[in-house]
């Protein structure tokens, strides 16, 4: 599949798992429905802040679901 942001390479250096990028995937696909360049600019933002510690992973998954303390609740 052509992209036009390489989020998945940067995914591939932070070492996040396929299944854990899937994940992600599905959360901003559900927010942003077909608009494939929007959903492709949303995960290498969300990626970029990852890897400057901004985010993490899980807090970012939990606030796309709707439960933004979920990441306080498990301590991440």
């Amino acid at each position: 599949m052509s992209t036009l942001f390489e989020y998945r390479k940067l995914a591939n250096g932070l070492g996040i798992a396929d299944e854990e990028l899937g994940e992600l995937e599905a959360c901003v696909r559900a927010q942003y429905g077909p608009d494939e360049m929007m959903v492709e600019l949303r995960m290498l933002r969300t990626l970029q802040a990852i890897d400057e510690g901004a985010l993490t992973l899980a807090d970012t998954v939990a606030e796309f679901r709707g439960d933004p303390a979920q990441a306080t609740r498990t301590g991440t």
